[in-house]
């Protein structure tokens, strides 16, 4: 077991300057220290050597605020706890709790320090730092912005938004094989997700899923951070407790610490005696048994007698008003837990005035809790304290003296009495002593048979950890197997779409050589998708028959591409818009209707003749010869009417300046 014992030796979180600390490690028996050591060499060294246990005496040493100690916490170890020596909420002297366990330092010595809290954290002394749930927060999001998009944007973010989701479908699957309990939140994007926030019931050691990408996703795993910081006793130390008891058909039962704070409350129809002794038991050490009501009822005769406690009765029934008053101050659910409470801080009312007095006069080196035990037991404080102090004197068995000769002294009748009452009480001390061998007996057998479990135990340990090793290993390998399945799957399809595509050309290939016929390359619509599909799949090329099976939709830049891929002729098999049948015609490619030029599909392929589209080619060569003289008449007669205005217009103009010219005569 490794123990660091961790102490700020100069600086302060908050200061500009980063602390230095002094750190003890305990490993076995070995002892290794070192002495002013930076934050970032402190965390290098808790995840290499990955202790059980980090102690210091405040926690707060390593972090200036709340923030940063649960940054510092993220980076602990999964199996790293981190344990202020002091306490949780209520905190004691170090000095003090380290002469309760018998250790001495000097305090100016920051690695003594250390020493000693890695010391009393081995003892069990301290409480764990609990800053998050058992809830694990996963998220899955994109990697890349969509940005500010163009002519693909949309199959760029189905892609992005895609690859998200199967992230979030991968994690959603490996939860489920798990047998983990989650909910799960998703935003819908075009095509997917734009990121999915699982909620995991489980602590993050459970959930084997890390952080990490791929291309277009990431996924982010970590535990959900609790409100308010928590602290939990490093060792459940079973303390002293009062305890209120309420029975019936419906039993409510209380315990408070000796503090006169809460330890837990329940009220149930199903529980027995032994129920009721066993719910108490796991709960502390029953010094007082209290009830609310008078003369005792049994049921609490019987659990004060099974744990040796000290029974409180009021005297009389408690009355309902000061029960509500009582039971105000921590809240209950019904009567039954209100009367449980009631009876309960009664009781502590009653010695809590003993309790505060302990408190001041005990010494610093005995333990509080146990003089208040003597002390509600009959026990005067001083009494009480003196116990602790004293050395023990062994104790000295009384022979029974040797019976008198009967004398008129001793013939008394109340001699007689004292006598036997003497007598019965020296066999029962002699019935005590060896039920106590018996007990001792009893003990050391159970401890040999504790030892054999424990044993077994760790072998079982041992074995599991092995089993979990193995499970752990073979899950990685099954997702190794999963992954080159789905790349062997889609290789796979894609192998067989390229021989559909090699069995389709070698067939139009037979077609073509049986019948004499020439083959045209479907296009399935009139989209830049689908010309680009068709380039892939049947390699359009120079000198190549198109077939446009759907001429709605595209445009200009469609028709471009088209013709940048040397096509020979395009035969639609619908009517094309008059607007894009003329850019055909200013881009030189031919485009044939079906009716023009006749269609045959054999075996779902299309075809034509040869000689159909050598004529519907010369056809087109006479037309487009017509349409260009047509064109450049178009452009003369344009040319001329240019230039039968500007002659108008400079004639106008000759014939403005001969008018002035005139006038300039007459006035001169």
């Amino acid at each position: 077991m490794s123990i660091f014992g961790v102490d700020i030796a100069s600086g302060s979180p908050s200061s500009r300057r980063m602390p230095s600390y002094s750190l003890v490690i305990l490993e076995g028996g070995a002892t290794t220290s070192h002495h002013m050591i930076s934050r970032h060499k402190l965390m290098r060294l808790i995840r290499e050597r990955r202790p059980e246990i980090v102690a210091m005496d405040n926690v707060h040493e390593l972090a200036a605020g709340r923030n940063e100690l649960i940054n510092i916490m993220r980076r602990l170890p999964g199996a790293t706890k981190l344990v202020q020596v002091t306490g949780g909420e209520r905190l004691e002297s170090l000095v003090r709790l380290a002469r309760w366990n018998g250790i001495t330092f000097d305090r100016t010595k920051p690695l003594q320090e250390a020493e000693t809290c890695a010391r009393l954290a081995a003892k069990g002394v301290g409480a764990v730092l609990s800053a998050f749930e058992d809830r694990t927060w996963i998220k899955v999001s994109r990697r890349r912005s969509l940005g500010r998009g163009g002519w693909s944007q949309n199959r760029y973010s189905r892609k992005i938004h895609g690859a998200v989701k199967g992230l979030a479908r991968d994690v959603e699957r490996q939860l489920r094989e798990a047998g983990l309990e989650y909910t799960i939140r998703v935003v819908e994007g075009l095509g997917g997700y734009t990121r999915a926030e699982f909620i995991v019931e489980a602590s993050r050691e459970k959930v084997h899923i890390n952080t990490g990408y791929s291309t277009d996703a990431q996924v982010k795993v970590q535990s959900m951070e609790r409100p308010e910081l928590q602290y939990k006793p490093l060792l459940q130390r079973r303390g002293y407790i009062i305890v209120g008891l309420d029975p019936g058909t419906t039993t409510g039962i209380a315990a408070l610490n000796l503090s006169g704070d809460l330890v837990d409350l329940i009220s149930s129809r199903a529980m027995s005696s032994s129920d009721v002794i066993e719910w108490i038991a796991a709960r502390g050490r029953p010094l007082v048994v209290a009830t609310d009501v008078f003369p005792t009822p049994g049921a609490v005769e019987k659990v004060k007698r099974a744990f040796n406690a000290v029974l409180f009765s009021p005297g009389a029934d408690m009355p309902g008003v000061e029960k509500i008053a009582l039971g105000r101050e921590v809240g209950y659910r019904n009567d039954h837990e209100r009367d449980a409470l009631a009876a309960a801080f009664r009781a502590f009312k009653k010695y809590k005035n003993k309790f505060l007095q302990v408190e001041k006069k005990a010494p610093a080196e005995i333990d509080p809790d146990e003089v208040k035990a003597l002390v509600v037991r009959g026990y005067s404080i001083e009494n009480a304290v003196a116990e602790f102090i004293k050395p023990s004197v062994p104790e000295i068995p009384v022979r029974p003296a040797a019976p008198a000769p009967a004398t008129a002294a001793n013939a008394d009748p109340e001699n007689n009495i004292q006598r036997l009452q003497n007598q019965q009480l020296t066999e029962q001390v002699r019935t005590l002593r060896s039920y106590v061998d018996e007990l001792r007996t009893e003990l050391a057998a159970k401890d040999a048979a504790l030892q054999g479990v424990s044993v077994k135990l760790d072998r079982l340990r041992d074995k599991t950890a092995r089993e979990i090793k193995r499970q752990h290993e073979i899950k990685i390998r099954d997702k190794e197997i999963e992954r080159l399945r789905a790349i062997l799957r889609s290789e796979r399809k894609y192998t067989k779409k390229l021989k559909r595509n090699a069995a389709a050309r070698k067939k139009a290939e037979r077609i073509e050589e049986i019948e004499g016929l020439r083959r045209l390359k479907p296009v399935g619509a009139f989209s830049r998708e689908a010309v680009l599909l068709a380039i892939e799949r049947y390699a359009l090329g120079e000198g190549d028959l198109v077939l446009l099976e759907d001429v709605s939709g595209g445009g200009k830049s469609t028709a471009e591409l088209i013709k940048e891929t040397g096509i020979a002729a395009v035969i639609t098999e619908g009517e094309m818009a008059p607007a894009l049948h003329e850019h055909f015609l200013d881009l030189g490619v031919p485009v044939f209707s079906s009716r023009e030029l006749p269609v045959q599909r054999i075996d779902g392929l299309p075809f034509v003749r040869p000689e159909d589209v050598e004529a519907a080619r010369a056809t087109w060569d006479e037309m487009q010869k017509a349409r260009q003289a047509r064109l450049e008449a178009e452009k003369l007669e344009s040319l001329f009417q240019d230039y039968k205005v500007e002659r108008i217009k400079e004639e106008k103009r000759k014939k403005k300046l001969g008018l002035a010219d005139k006038v300039c005569e007459v006035y001169d």
